[in-house]
Formats: structure tokens, C-alpha cells, sequence
């Protein structure tokens, strides 16, 4: 980018390790900054669609959650973009965490709302479904901009009943799709430090990794889960699926549902000794901090998100590691390897349907400066070691001096799949956390607990459509 600055290393790590430690809904995987590549020339059709060419000033405020050290860089590609576009005032309008969700649909109902606000995808898909925001198919159309150049499950994040209503940044990706293993702890126990590929591989190295006493786990192979994220995790290694393809069926209380729910509930009971154990050994909490037994060789393996790369080079830069796919179930002939994007997290940035006419397009701008193009999205994702989904950005050799595992962490983005859901998906995952839950803890058995929670999310579903009508 033009005139840009770049953070030292020593303040950027210090600021960004703080930011990590906020919350996981943003969380990102930051290392030491790469320069850019020099950004190419505007195409002369883009150049013809800017607005506020000439005439007054329209000011676009972009209601956001990057804060603490990524304040700086998206003030950098605000400085940036307001070169390009003189006649265009982005106003930096970072927010804080707490009732994020509450004010953020308290802005889009006002009579005033921000020009662009940045939403996850569940929430995006309930606001476009309710009329607050307006697809961008018709400005991406006629600017000519090439969707193919993200990953399809990023883009494919981001559409509703045939309407696009933003691009991606960061990923929705790289969230389930990976297996992280500890190679010293592996070699220690007279294994091959290679990762489990399947289901039966990883129940073998869990148990022969695992110690638990009388007082609980002492060191843990691997925790499979005891929620819905995790449920659906493992659901899309068995072939299975949470809805039908058109959303109109409940489809995770399939016989690949039941089955990998109680696969779940076995691998928790007979290896890590219960699903109380679990959650006893793991009482560090969510949130990265030094504490956590990843850290302190005292578990094995685990499912991370692509932030974990930075937590390990911040907290135990000497751990010896290697990555793989998410293992599958090998029982089941049409089971893969692959990750979900967008059931839980993926931000977007859209266009509140109170913003006038005549602002829109100016909003649209700066939309696609900080997800479309390279040298704003791609240098903002590269900054904090982050995969972008752009395809090209993750070429950057950069990555793969960062990151040995950089090429599996690219193969993981590109198995990951979109998961269709619906404007109120937020209810049946709460419905299935519960049902996990019974499971895990005996209630009700894997089939009876995820019947009824079908049951329950069919009928939300119903009543979804039915108004739609």
C-alpha cells in the first residue's frame, strides 16, 4: 500500500497478545509483519465507478470490531483508501465486546445507522432474511469483480436466498478442520510423531496417550468435545450434515449423526474417564494464557483454529509439532477429511438498509477495499500471520517462512465447506448443546437426546418458513 508504515515486531506481538486474550469471536493468529507487494494499478473501470469524484464529501462510519493493535492498521488502510478516494471519509468506529450483539442491532434499527457494520455470518444471514441490510450482487456485478479468487467456502458463507450481502475477512475457515499433535509426547510413549488420519487411529493414540488416576485425567491424548461446535465437527468427517440441502430438514439425527455422537460419548467415557474429568482437567478456561495443558506437555493432541500458531510462538515457541486433517471416520465409505466454515463464526461487512442511496456506493468502496482487495485485505491478514480468503494472499512466501505447516494449514481451507443454515440457527445450536450434553452426561442416550432435540429444531424450522409465506 502507499505510504505505509509497519509495526515493529516487538510492539505489534505485545499489543496483539493482549487483543487475543479479549474474546476467541475475532481471534487471529498475529506474528512478526511482512511488507506488502506493491499494489497494482486500479482497473480503469473501477476508476470510473468511484464515487465522490467530485462534489461533496460523504462520510462512511465503520462500525467494527478490530481493536487494541489492529486499531493502527485499519487506520493505515483508511489513510490509504482515502488517497484514492478524496471525496470519501472513513470514519475508524472500533466497538467494545461487551452486549456487542444488542448494540450493533440497535444501530441498524436507528433512523441513522453506520454505513457499514461488521456482522457474523448468523447474524448477516438474520438481517438480510429481515430486510436491515441490501445485497451487494448488483454493485459486484457491475464493477466486474472476480468471486472466484476466494475460497468457495468463504464466499459461499455470504449469500442469502440467492443474494450476496458481502465478501469475507478473515476466514470462517480453518476453525475444525486440523489435527495438532505434540511430536515430543508422541515420541515419549514410543509412537510415531505422525498424526491420526481416522477415527480408529485417533481412539488408539488417545488411549495409549491418556494417564488418569483416581483423582482424574493427569494427561490427555486428545478431548474430542462435549458440545455442539465439536458435535458438528465430527459430524462432517461422517458424511453427515445438520440440515438438508434446501434447509427445509433437521438432518444431524441421521444414523451418521447418532454414530458420531456416540463415538463422541465412548471416546469421552472410556478413555478420558468422563465427561466431568473433562471439563475438570480443562479448567484454564477458553481463552489463551500459558496455563493451559497444550502448553505444559501435558496434552497430546487437539483441534485448533488457525490462532493457535501465534499462541504457541507467544506461550512455548520450542514445542515440537505437526499438523494434519481432521481424522475421519474409516468405517464409513463416503467419510472424508474436512472442516465446516461459517456454522459458528465468519465476519462480514454489510450495508445497513437505512443507509440513503446516495451513500451506498461510497460504503460499497470501502467494503471492498477491506475484503476484496489484496493489498488492504490480503496486507491486513499477512500482518497478523493470519490465511486470508483470498487464494492468491496465502502464496506469499512469508507464510510458509512463518509457519512449517503452512501448506497443510492451505490444504485444511481448501476442504473446508460452507454449512447451509438458516436465519435462526443460533437456537437449534443452543437445542443441540444441549442434547450433546445429556449425552455426555448420561441422561439420555446419543439417539434419544439428538431425536429430541430434532424435534425441537424441526419445529423452529416450520415455524421459519411458514412466515416466509
Amino acid at each position: 500500500m502507499s505510504n505505509r508504515r509497519f509495526l515493529g515486531r516487538t510492539t505489534f506481538l505485545a499489543a496483539m497478545a493482549f487483543v487475543l486474550l479479549i474474546g476467541a469471536l475475532a481471534g487471529c493468529a498475529p506474528a512478526s509483519p511482512m511488507p506488502a507487494a506493491e499494489p497494482a494499478a486500479p482497473a480503469a473501470a473501477e476508476e470510473a465507478a468511484a464515487p465522490a469524484a467530485t462534489g461533496e464529501t460523504v462520510t462512511v462510519r465503520f462500525w467494527n470490531h478490530w481493536l487494541a493493535a489492529r486499531v493502527e492498521l485499519i487506520d493505515q488502510i483508511i489513510a490509504d483508501f482515502e488517497q484514492d478516494f478524496p471525496n470519501i471519509d472513513v470514519e475508524n468506529l472500533g466497538q467494545p465486546w461487551d452486549r456487542r450483539e444488542e448494540n450493533m442491532f440497535a444501530a441498524l434499527a436507528s433512523n441513522d445507522p453506520p454505513e457499514v457494520v461488521m456482522a457474523t455470518r448468523a447474524e448477516l444471514l438474520k438481517l438480510a432474511n429481515d430486510g436491515l441490510i441490501v445485497p451487494i450482487t448488483d454493485m459486484v456485478e457491475e464493477q466486474g469483480l472476480d468471486l472466484e479468487k476466494f475460497y468457495p467456502a468463504e464466499i459461499n458463507n455470504f449469500y442469502w436466498e440467492g443474494e450476496l450481502y458481502s465478501m469475507p475477512m478473515p476466514t470462517g475457515g480453518g476453525i475444525t478442520g486440523m489435527i495438532l499433535i505434540n511430536k515430543d509426547m508422541f515420541e515419549a510413549a514410543g509412537l510415531e510423531p505422525v498424526p491420526p488420519q481416522t477415527w480408529q487411529e485417533l481412539w488408539d493414540v488417545g488411549k495409549a496417550l491418556t494417564v488418569v488416576d483416581d483423582k482424574g485425567i493427569v494427561q490427555i491424548g486428545a478431548n474430542v468435545g462435549t458440545s455442539a461446535t465439536s458435535f458438528f465437527g465430527w459430524l462432517y468427517t461422517n458424511n453427515g450434515q445438520i440440515y438438508s440441502d434446501d434447509l427445509r430438514s433437521v438432518a444431524f439425527n441421521s444414523p451418521e449423526g447418532v454414530e458420531t455422537l456416540q463415538w463422541m460419548v465412548d471416546y469421552t467415557n472410556e478413555i478420558n474417564g468422563g465427561v466431568q474429568d473433562v471439563l475438570d482437567f480443562y479448567v484454564t478456561g477458553q481463552e489463551a494464557n500459558e496455563a493451559q495443558p497444550w502448553y505444559n506437555d501435558i496434552e497430546a493432541m487437539q483441534f485448533p483454529n488457525v490462532s493457535i500458531f501465534f499462541h504457541m510462538q507467544t506461550f512455548k515457541p520450542e514445542l515440537q509439532w505437526d499438523l494434519g486433517q481432521r481424522p475421519y471416520n474409516a468405517n464409513n465409505p463416503d467419510a472424508k477429511s474436512q472442516g465446516i466454515s461459517g456454522e459458528e463464526f465468519a465476519w462480514g461487512y454489510v450495508i445497513p438498509s437505512g443507509v440513503p442511496e446516495e451513500k451506498r456506493e461510497a460504503a460499497f468502496e470501502w467494503i471492498k477495499k477491506i475484503t476484496y482487495e489484496e493489498d488492504a485485505a490480503g496486507w491486513f491478514m499477512i500482518q497478523q500471520s493470519r490465511p486470508s480468503p483470498i487464494r492468491a494472499v496465502n502464496e506469499d512466501p512469508f507464510y510458509y517462512e512463518a509457519n512449517p505447516a503452512w501448506d497443510k494449514v492451505l490444504a485444511s481451507l481448501g476442504n473446508d465447506v460452507s454449512v447451509p443454515i438458516f436465519p435462526e440457527h443460533v437456537r437449534v445450536r443452543d437445542i443441540v448443546n444441549q442434547a450433546v450434553e445429556a449425552a455426555m452426561f448420561g441422561d439420555m442416550t446419543p439417539e434419544e437426546a439428538l431425536n429430541d432435540a430434532a424435534e425441537q429444531a424441526q419445529a423452529i424450522l416450520d415455524e421459519f418458513w411458514s412466515a416466509q409465506e
